[in-house]
């Protein structure tokens, strides 16, 4: 299969929409075994740490909290500090009610969970029938299907609070070429929002590693501290692989033997291999000896930031591994993501 998928869904990162007034959400988790009578039960903003409602389960597993949300908004339930249930709401009232029949939540005063469940469910259906596929053309068939739907399913709710989570799914299932299109269908109403500025830094990213771009510059230490640029070694005349990896990442290490080959053939006509490792903080000693046993002489640099996050990447959209960009001596990106055998061929299709 062509296409490796990844059933991903985030939940929407918004703030308060305005107003003082607020809505009541009751909620009855009697028919579920896993979660006991007492339990705490938090409300809060996706993506805030903010607590807007704090209380605790009845007898009956029930609860009845006010929360300051007038508007549109993604709230996540947590019970004893486990995120437990997504509501989508609209500034009414919500009810819901655990269904152990169909393990799942039936919300009632707002039309939107309903049309995210019924969603979902289409969905994993489609992808049930995906992973049962017989041969590759059956699959691309269905991929088709499925992109086809979250499309359609998208622009149905384009101008609602849904195109903020749906744009998740264009974005992991969609023509890569129309996300940009996608996301400018969204109502500005919504640009305040912090889901909405990640996905504007995320189309900007996305820019960047379009064929053609020009160069963000990275600038990082090597293993004995020294500072080394991206830009620099372009300025140099040099022909600048930038890949990032990690030790740990077993298609990286497959990529290794290609790159060291690559680098023994194109190093002496100009090309120079920056690596960007994504290890773990406490591992840097590893990785120093992975370097040095699998011969990676070129530049290698350490890419994870204090905070364990792979900041490294955010410009170049980096969110799994290996991920590589070559840029030519004028700064200018001319090809990504290179494998295999496939990495000597583009380079000599460049390097002279």
């Amino acid at each position: 299969m062509k296409r490796v998928l990844s059933f991903i869904c985030t939940a929407a990162l918004l703030v308060a929409c305005g107003g003082n007034s607020g809505i009541t959400i009751n909620g009855d988790f009697g028919d579920f075994d896993q979660i006991v009578a007492d339990s705490k039960v938090e409300l809060r903003i996706a993506g805030q740490e903010e607590s807007l409602a704090t209380t605790t389960l009845d007898a009956e597993k029930r609860f009845s909290a006010e929360i300051p949300v007038s508007g549109e908004q993604f709230v996540i339930l947590y019970v004893n500090d486990t995120p437990t249930l997504e509501i989508i709401t609209n500034g009414e009232d919500i009810n819901f009610t655990y269904n152990a029949e169909t393990m799942s939540v039936d919300v009632e005063g707002t039309p939107y969970n309903a049309i995210m469940r019924e969603f979902k469910n289409e969905l994993n259906a489609k992808m049930e029938a995906l992973y049962s596929c017989q041969s590759e053309e059956e699959a691309e068939a269905l991929m088709s299907d499925i992109s086809s739907y979250i499309e359609a399913k998208f622009i149905e709710n384009k101008d609602n609070i849904l195109a903020l989570s749906l744009m998740q799914y264009i974005i992991y299932y969609g023509d890569e070429s129309r996300i940009e299109e996608y996301f400018t269908m969204i109502d500005p109403k919504y640009e305040y929002t912090a889901q909405y500025k990640d996905y504007a830094k995320y189309i900007e990213n996305k820019r960047n590693t379009t064929i053609g771009a020009d160069l963000v510059d990275i600038n990082l230490a090597q293993a004995d501290g020294t500072m080394v640029s991206v830009s620099e070694l372009c300025k140099q005349g040099k022909w600048v692989l930038v890949d990032f990896w990690a030790t740990w990442c077993s298609p990286c290490r497959g990529e290794i033997p290609h790159l060291v080959a690559a680098y023994e053939k194109f190093a002496p006509k100009g090309l120079e291999i920056y690596g960007i490792s994504f290890d773990r903080k406490g591992s840097e000693e590893r990785w120093q000896q992975f370097i040095a046993d699998n011969s990676m002489t070129w530049i290698n640099v350490w890419g994870t930031g204090e905070d364990g996050k792979w900041s490294a990447g955010e410009a170049y959209n980096v969110n799994s591994i290996p991920a590589n960009f070559l840029f030519s001596p004028d700064g200018k990106l001319v090809a990504k993501n290179l494998r295999g055998e496939e990495i000597e061929k583009i380079l000599a299709e460049h390097i002279k």
